[in-house]
């Protein structure tokens, strides 16, 4: 892999790593907290993405304002 080469997850695998289920997974996509691209028919989730959803806090995993 080149430096701008970037693995990209299926909407499974992104689900897994981020622990949440694929429904939620989509809704975050759809609600444009998690970016994804779509290639043909698929949807894949850069790397970047998923460490930045698990860094900062995503779906469930977000922290709330007090």
């Amino acid at each position: 892999m080149t430096e701008n080469d970037e693995r990209l997850n299926d909407i499974e695998e992104a689900s897994k790593r981020l622990a949440v289920s694929t429904f939620t997974t989509r809704r975050l996509i759809k609600s444009g907290q998690l970016r994804a691209v779509r290639i043909a028919r698929r949807v894949l989730i850069p790397e970047r993405e998923i460490l930045r959803a698990v860094r900062e806090g995503c779906g469930k995993h977000a922290t709330r304002p007090d």
